[in-house]
This record gives C-alpha cells, sequence and structure tokens, in this order.
C-alpha cells in the first residue's frame, strides 16, 4: 500500500507545484502591470512637473543679480536709519533749547508784569495819598497786626509762576525797496 500512496502523493506534489508556478505567473503578469501603471502615472507628474520647474529656474535667474544688490541696499539703509536718528536726537536737543528759552521768557516776561503792577498800583497809591483818599488796597496790604503797632507790613510772598510759553506771531515779509520808497513818500 505504501507503493500505491506514493505515487499518488507525486501527484499531488505536482500539480501543487503547477499551482504556485501559475500563481507566481500571475502575480507576476499583475505587478508588471501596476508597476506600468505607477510608472506611466510618474512620467505624466514629471512632465507636468517641467515647466513649473523651468518656470522656477528662470525665475531664480532673475531674482539672482537683485538678491546681490540686496545686501549694499540693507547697508545703505542701515546707514540712513542711522542718520534720522541722529538728526531727530539733535532735533530733540534743539527742542530742548527752545522749550527752556521760552520758559525762561515766559518767567520773564512774568516778571515785568509783576514790576510793572506794582508800579501803577504804588502810583495809584501815592495820587491817592496826595488826594488824601484811602486806597482799598491799601488796606489789603497791611497786615492786622502790623498795621496795629504801626510797623511797615511784611512783603506778600508772590506765588510761583507756572511754566508759559511765548507765543510768535508770523513774521510778514520784509518789504520790497519799491514799497520801501512808497511807504517813505506816503509819510512826507
Amino acid at each position: 500500500m505504501t507503493d500505491a500512496i506514493l505515487p499518488i502523493v507525486l501527484i499531488v506534489l505536482v500539480l501543487v507545484g503547477i499551482w504556485a508556478v501559475v500563481e507566481v505567473a500571475l502575480t507576476m503578469r499583475s505587478a508588471r502591470r501596476d508597476v506600468e501603471r505607477l510608472t506611466t502615472a510618474a512620467r505624466e507628474v514629471v512632465e507636468q512637473a517641467q515647466p513649473v520647474v523651468a518656470k522656477l529656474d528662470g525665475l531664480m535667474d532673475e531674482l539672482e543679480p537683485a538678491a546681490k544688490h540686496v545686501t549694499p541696499l540693507l547697508e545703505k539703509t542701515e546707514v540712513a536709519v542711522g542718520e534720522a536718528s541722529t538728526s531727530l536726537d539733535r532735533l530733540n536737543g534743539i527742542l530742548d533749547d527752545v522749550s527752556s528759552v521760552s520758559g525762561a521768557a515766559s518767567s520773564v516776561t512774568g516778571a515785568v508784569k509783576g514790576v510793572a503792577e506794582s508800579a501803577a498800583n504804588a502810583a495809584a497809591g501815592v495820587v491817592s495819598r496826595l488826594r488824601g483818599e484811602a486806597t482799598p488796597d491799601a488796606a489789603a496790604l497791611l497786615d492786622g497786626r502790623a498795621a496795629e503797632d504801626g510797623e511797615a507790613p511784611a512783603p506778600a510772598e508772590e506765588p510761583a509762576a507756572p511754566t508759559r510759553y511765548v507765543d510768535y506771531g508770523e513774521v510778514a515779509p520784509a518789504p520790497s525797496k519799491a514799497g520801501d520808497a512808497d511807504a517813505a513818500e506816503e509819510g512826507e
């Protein structure tokens, strides 16, 4: 019986081998079709990408000279920004000086106004004394205690002048020489 089984097993093994070879052949055929499809698709993608790559290459060629000028342009911009910063610092210093001068002029104006008011009040007081009238300001200036003791009133403290700025009007253009001659003739 073992002799009868051996040919059957060999026939089965031969059939399985044939089946395996057929399967490998079919797999190879479908793999070849898939590879061909992938290759065709890849070629189409490459063909579509070539004009884009060519345009990008041309763009890079056109941008290369411009890119060479960017560095010097940036350096010039840096210098210009530095000079602008320096100019702004100088302008700030000038404006500080103008502010100081305006403040000083305002203080001088306040002081001159105070002196003029004091002189006017003193003159009004002298005139009223000469007339023999009492001035209402004289009573306000005198301290109650000093008036009783007969002492001279203590000078009143002036409040600190607020910081003010002097406004300069527009400067009229200088008249021409022909205008000076006309003005001189009208004055005569």
